[in-house]
């Protein structure tokens, strides 16, 4: 059933088996699992649709003052990204969610010795087992990501050395909005309480905090509530999980589960740009068929159609670099997509022709900037001059983008600000933190890809001027100010063998506390290259199956 906190009584207090903390897709996942049990739920959500004065209670603090790069596109501020990637109703962040899913690979959760800190407590196989239901609840095809999705198609797989380049393959969600594709069955669930205008503001542990006691929630009209369930789940996404934990310090005064001051730090995003442009030298149909979107019911593969997608379940290929070359470039992993039309979008091919309508329109004022600009892209407007001089049109697709892994960085983190939201909690501060290693990671693509490219004969590439060494805003290792982020908060309770490395163990409990998990992209060690949402249902999942043993043991 739904209820709503401002219209109960004040004090209004819930008893029940398992209390999950966020109604995002990790909070909605674990609930379901429950549907139809002898398990009493409660699940808390800050609001049923979207409203700002709900919204607002994610903004950040003021981040720290660093130096700012000296760059023309100096300017990211994680406090107000906060804000804006991340919703406060039911259903949480699946409500703007694009859909793009994909497993993590093996290596992913390996520990790589040039990665620091990196490697996950559990196996890849274990992880691989809850993907096909995870893929169920996202609405997607049957687990398939490999060549497999080609065949009925059109496209034929360029024969890369897979030594240095592997196709990667991503399936697109309708996209599925939890809230709205599961609150039904869960409102209708005579077991299941789902409690909105509840925000929690404080986890009350026991004098020796070693478990939780109760949950206090809070509405913004004043209702206060009090829950006591026999386990808590925390599943408020990679900020407001450490903010909540860092919050709860009235027992542990560092806050839950920080005895090694580790709850917040290893903030990690993906991080996305462009690496280059790309030249084709054949008919640029044939690469689209690959690495554009492709609707198997229009392609005819039978493999993808499956009853639990209710329109026709697309997907799409991306470009990695193989594990074997992440080791020897001592880098993280990288998903690359070819993204644009094939129209001239890069600038010098655009300045070339920008010229010759100037020119024609007999604007000399503005054939100069367009002429300046030809300089500046010579590798580009070149062959385009060429083209045009003997009477052909040259084909581009001039965007190489890259999905790129951070590497973890434990000054990367969220505080606690001073500042205040509207419930009187300390707002999150975040301070995002790159390194060398992960602009390193970016700039390992365009060699990798000249050399395929080249030798398939599939056009050139044109290495994107930020990659250079001598960049005149790479300045003082500030990636921060340059690349922009994918809004994946992850890390901050990272998943480890023991206390002194993360924040909860192998089957995601609280370190210390007995009766307190968490749930979320903020228990990955390391985040990989794959979008997060198909990773976090089935951790999700996973973690509903451990604690139905649990609390019926």
């Amino acid at each position: 059933m739904f209820l709503d906190l401002r219209k109960l009584p004040d004090d209004h207090r819930i008893d029940c088996d398992l209390c999950i903390i966020g109604g995002g897709p990790a909070g909605i996942a674990i609930a379901r699992e429950y549907i139809g049990t002898d398990l009493k739920v409660c699940l808390v959500e800050s609001a049923e649709e979207y409203d700002d004065p709900s919204q607002n209670l994610y903004a950040g603090a003021p981040q720290p003052s660093r130096k700012r790069a000296r760059s023309i596109r100096d300017g990211v501020h994680y406090g107000a990204l906060a804000l804006h990637s991340r919703l406060r109703h039911f259903g949480g962040s699946s409500n703007h969610w694009g859909g793009y899913c994909a497993p993590l690979a093996p290596e992913d959760l390996a520990k790589r010795d040039w990665i620091p800190d990196s490697g996950w407590p559990i196996d890849w196989r274990e992880l691989r087992h809850y993907y096909p239901r995870a893929q169920r609840l996202c609405e997607l095809g049957p687990y398939l990501y490999d060549d497999t999705l080609w065949r009925g198609t059109d496209a034929n797989a360029y024969a890369f050395d897979t030594a240095k380049l592997v196709n990667r393959f991503y399936q697109f969600s309708p996209p599925t909005r939890f809230g709205d594709r599961y609150g039904d069955a869960l409102k209708a669930a005579a077991n299941v309480t789902v409690l909105f205008h509840a925000n929690a503001t404080q986890i009350a542990l026991a004098a020796n905090a070693a478990s939780a006691d109760a949950l206090t929630v809070k509405s913004l009209s004043g209702k206060y509530g009090r829950i006591q369930a026999r386990h808590f789940v925390l599943a408020c996404g990679g900020i407001e999980n450490a903010r909540l934990l860092l919050a709860s310090n009235s027992v542990a005064t560092a806050g839950i589960g920080n005895t090694r001051d580790i709850v917040g730090r290893y903030f990690m995003d993906h991080l996305y740009d462009s690496v280059g442009s790309l030249l084709v030298s054949e008919r640029p149909a044939r690469f689209l068929s690959q690495y554009g979107e492709i609707t198997p019911a229009n392609a005819g593969h039978p493999l993808v159609k499956s009853r639990y997608a209710p329109d026709p379940v697309m997907f799409q290929a991306a470009i990695s670099p193989s594990a074997a070359v992440q080791q020897r470039n001592r880098t993280g992993g990288v998903a690359l997509f070819i993204r644009g039309d094939w129209s001239r979008t890069d600038e010098g091919v655009s300045a070339v022709y920008e010229a010759i309508e100037s020119d024609t329109a007999g604007a000399p004022e503005n054939q100069a900037g367009s002429l300046l600009n030809i300089l500046r892209n010579l590798n580009t407007a070149l062959p385009e001059i060429k083209s045009v001089v003997q009477g052909k049109k040259a084909e581009h697709l001039p965007v190489l983008f890259a999905i790129a892994e951070q590497a973890p960085n434990r000054l990367s983190r969220i505080t606690l600000g001073s500042e205040k939201d509207a419930l009187g909690s300390p707002r999150a501060r975040i301070d995002w933190r790159l390194s060398e290693q992960d602009r390193r990671t970016f700039a390992q693509m365009p060699e990798l890809l000249a050399g395929e490219f080249g030798r398939l004969g599939i056009g050139r590439v044109h290495k994107a001027v930020w990659l250079d060494d001598e960049a005149p805003y790479l300045y003082r290792g500030d990636f921060s100010r340059i690349l922009e982020p994918g809004r994946h908060h992850s890390g901050t309770t990272r998943m480890a063998h023991d206390p002194a490395r993360g924040v909860v163990d192998a089957d995601c409990q609280v370190f210390g506390v007995s009766n307190l998990s968490v749930a979320g992209s903020s228990v990955f060690p390391t985040i990989g290259s794959a979008n997060p949402t198909l990773t976090i249902v089935a951790l999700a999942l996973r973690l509903a199956d451990h604690l139905k043993t649990r609390l019926r043991g």
